[in-house]
């Protein structure tokens, strides 16, 4: 169960005699924005409201528009803070999941076992925001069964966390390891720790209580990507795609792929839009597609689409600027 604490957040739209608050939160939280925003009015005097549009993580911080819109102070939820700057003060409130001790025990009981099965003593913690702080109480109870627990930190993320786009916390500490293990559920954040280290990476779901070691999943995975690989290889016509949105924005690399894809022959538009979304292409002539949005576009939503989707460091592949070998998830540090 996701956990909501919207006393520290009350208590700086008082401080700051805010009197209209914008309030932005994922998909997921949508049931629970009506009450959100009456528990908001009701203890700060404040007037709220709240953005319908899809928020998928903090590079898509609505604070520009809602300056425009005449806010005050704009509360994000469901992340943490990865842009460096804003329009007007915007408070991140990441989600917490409730997770009993006793289980983290149990599964730190199951990873520690299969460490040792692989003869490994040495392990790097990450995890997504919800269930960070979890990590310090991991390491100990590792520790505990003589297995070395470390902790990154990695570039605009807290200690441990790792998004679709950033693994740089993992890397910081990969030397001192032997392992990377991984607190959290789905399989995405795992393969994105597995191209970016060529240490085992193991997955501790907390949620279904399951301990184990990630394998043919990896390879699985690269042969889907590698097919899309071949047939962007073979397009005459290539859309290049970006993103308008605020921790997205990379508007010369589009313009630079645009350059290379027309370099190898191709025909190549550039289109923009802010959320990215398949049936935005109806009409548009293209034979691939290349996003330099967000990664898990191309990674995730691959079968919503009629056309091959790659991301920048798939078509470089593609035309051959860089080797498969060096199959990495792209990664967007923040500002």
């Amino acid at each position: 169960m996701l956990k909501i604490d919207l006393k520290g957040a009350v208590a700086v739209i008082k401080q700051e005699k805010a009197r209209l608050v914008a309030v932005q939160a994922p998909e997921g939280l949508k049931p629970r924005l009506a009450s959100i925003m009456e528990e908001i009015e009701e203890k700060s005097g404040a007037r709220a409201f709240a953005f319908l549009d899809p928020c998928f993580g903090a590079c898509d911080a609505a604070d520009e528009r809602a300056k425009a819109l005449g806010a005050d102070l704009l509360l994000h939820f469901g992340h943490s803070q990865l842009l460096a700057k804003h329009a007007l003060q915007t408070i991140y409130l990441p989600l917490r999941h409730g997770l009993d001790e006793k289980k983290l025990a149990v599964l730190a009981e199951k990873a520690g076992r299969l460490l040792k099965e692989k003869g490994i003593e040495r392990a790097a913690l990450c995890g997504t925001v919800q269930f960070l702080p979890f990590l310090p109480a991991l390491k100990k109870m590792l520790e505990k069964n003589k297995i070395a627990a470390f902790v990154g930190k990695g570039k605009n993320t807290l200690n441990g966390q790792v998004l679709g786009c950033n693994y740089s916390a993992v890397k910081s500490v990969e030397r001192k390891a032997g392992a990377v293990l991984f607190l959290g559920d789905g399989l995405f954040h795992p393969l994105g720790i597995s191209f970016c280290t060529e240490k085992p990476v193991f997955l501790l779901d907390p949620l279904q209580g399951e301990a184990k070691m990630l394998a043919g999943e990896r390879g699985l995975f690269l042969r889907k990507r590698i097919a899309a690989i071949e047939l962007a290889k073979q397009a005459n016509s290539v859309a290049v795609w970006a993103s308008s949105k605020r921790g997205q924005r990379r508007m010369r690399l589009a313009l630079q792929l645009k350059k290379k894809a027309e370099a190898a022959g191709k025909k190549a538009l550039v289109f923009v839009s802010d959320f990215i979304n398949p049936d935005y292409l109806l009409g548009v002539q293209a034979d691939a597609i290349v996003c330099t949005a967000c990664p898990r576009i191309a990674l995730d939503d691959s079968a919503s689409y009629k056309k091959p989707v790659l991301n920048p460091s798939e078509f470089l592949i593609a035309l051959g600027e860089k080797k498969l070998e060096e199959y990495c998830f792209e990664e967007l540090l923040g500002e």
